[in-house]
């Protein structure tokens, strides 16, 4: 199992592309993290703060196996404008467990996220989130009570 750090974290707000998915159908997240690359990645949105990509988890109808909005995207101010074809979501300050994935990427958050899904944690299904840094840093953030 692969360990976790808890971390109050500040509010955060994040533009990018959405669609409505599940984690049983797996291939909806990938074509969103294709159709992210084919629009040019993080530079398609000129307001982000940094070129940190975050994936984030949102709009869940209930627990990892119900359907829930996924927004890959940048952070940015939040009073930033939204390109025409995005969606902004504000993940609210508080309190997540945060994950490190070892081994090869995109698979060692696959791994992560199935440990996730089994771990005792006590979650708000309000707002998780990846966050893959330009150094190639990757944290999972998940919100806890």
């Amino acid at each position: 199992m692969t360990s976790h750090t808890l971390r109050d974290e500040e509010r955060l707000t994040i533009v990018g592309i959405s669609d409505r998915v599940s984690n049983a159908e797996a291939q909806k997240i990938g074509d969103l993290w294709r159709r992210f690359h084919v629009m040019g990645g993080g530079s398609a949105i000129p307001a982000r703060q940094s070129d940190a990509v975050y994936g984030t988890y949102f709009e869940y109808a209930g627990d990892y196996t119900q359907p829930f909005t996924a927004l890959i995207g940048c952070a940015v101010a939040p009073d930033a404008a939204v390109p025409e074809g995005m969606q902004k979501v504000v993940i609210e300050a508080g309190r997540f467990a945060v994950y490190q994935p070892v081994g090869e990427i995109p698979q060692a958050v696959f791994a992560t996220w199935a440990e996730i899904w089994k771990a005792p944690l006590e979650r708000r299904y309000e707002a998780d989130y990846d966050r893959y840094g330009a150094d190639g840093s990757v944290e999972i953030h998940v919100g806890v009570r």
